[in-house]
């Protein structure tokens, strides 16, 4: 059987560092003891004015590429999920494919919010899967929140950050790779948070730029990652054919590090099985799945053969879960 197999992993984060001491300087008052013990965010990385959501995707796109072994021109298509695109239109894969010379790939951008990459990864694996002129493609999750937050003020501006993360998937005919996916969302929670203007709805406006920034209107349900993230997890491992306890290593969204360690608690899985990065890279949306994973791979953490799993949520609201064999 077809399946789609990960091969190449890659990530990039700017250079521009900002400690949460930095960061409480600027914005006045202190970050908090508590916000670091539960969110788990100690310092964030964020472009400089030279450096977009392209460059990021660009960069982790090339270590990708790297530790796979091949050439830009063997990729057949590329997918980018971002909800901080260089443009509204052209889609940002557009130009990292011009970049990379990836002249024989297809392209499009996909915008799941925080949970496009674990969905991206399921389009790009059923994608492969279902059509045999497809054997490798680069699937990016890239995120520059920060040039739509104000560092000088408090809130936002403590949790969001920019960086890069790809993996390039390669079909294979064995019993590995790719297993299940699951779906979930309720858009009618749509204006809960988010970017509101610079689109249709409410073109751009030069009079008051301040409303292009990220905005929050309503809270979002707290528990929502503690109550979703359990199930969600249980029924793609058992489309997948496994349970539970089968699962070697598993990635949530790394927005709240108390939150991943009660969903472990929760699972029964053993808390050292979820990899955290949000305490060096803060948090970066799009891009923090496939930067966890980098990180886990770089550090030996999951070996091939293992059954792990994504899951990923973002406002909207949607979440995304895939399990693979690695």
């Amino acid at each position: 059987m077809r399946r789609a197999r990960i091969i190449g992993v890659g990530s990039y984060h700017p250079k521009n560092l900002i400690t949460n001491e930095e960061l409480s300087k600027r914005i006045g008052e202190p970050i908090s003891i508590n916000f670091e013990n539960k969110v788990g965010i100690l310092q964030r990385y964020i472009t400089g004015p030279d450096e977009s959501t392209a460059d990021l995707a660009y960069e982790a796109a090339i270590r990708a590429l790297e530790m796979a072994d091949i050439s830009a021109k063997d990729i057949d298509l590329i997918i980018l999920s971002t909800d901080t695109p260089e443009y509204i239109t052209p889609p940002t894969s557009a130009i990292v494919q011009g970049r990379l010379g990836a002249i024989n790939a297809g392209f499009f951008d996909i915008n799941a919010s925080c949970a496009g990459f674990a969905g991206s990864l399921a389009v790009a694996s059923k994608m492969i899967m279902a059509d045999d002129s497809l054997n490798k493609v680069l699937v990016i999750g890239a995120y520059n929140m920060s040039k739509f937050i104000d560092y000088n003020t408090p809130g936002l501006s403590a949790i969001f950050a920019d960086g890069g993360g790809a993996v390039v998937l390669t079909s294979i005919e064995e019993n590995a790779g790719f297993l299940a996916s699951k779906f979930i969302g309720d858009g009618t929670q749509y204006d809960f948070l988010g970017i509101y203007d610079g689109g249709a709805k409410n073109p751009f406006r030069k009079d008051n730029p301040k409303d292009q920034l990220l905005t929050s209107f309503k809270p979002l349900p707290p528990d929502r990652n503690l109550k979703m993230w359990p199930p969600l997890v249980k029924e793609v491992v058992e489309r997948a054919g496994y349970k539970v306890e089968d699962i070697d290593h598993i990635f949530f969204t790394q927005i709240n590090k108390s939150v991943i360690l009660e969903v472990m608690d929760t699972l029964g899985l053993d808390r050292s099985k979820a990899t955290t990065i949000m305490e060096k890279y803060g948090y970066t949306g799009s891009a923090c799945l496939p930067m966890a994973l980098d990180d886990a791979v770089k550090n030996n953490r999951i070996k091939r053969g293992d059954l792990i799993v994504f899951v990923g949520s973002g406002v909207g609201f949607s979440m995304a879960a895939s399990a693979f064999i690695y």
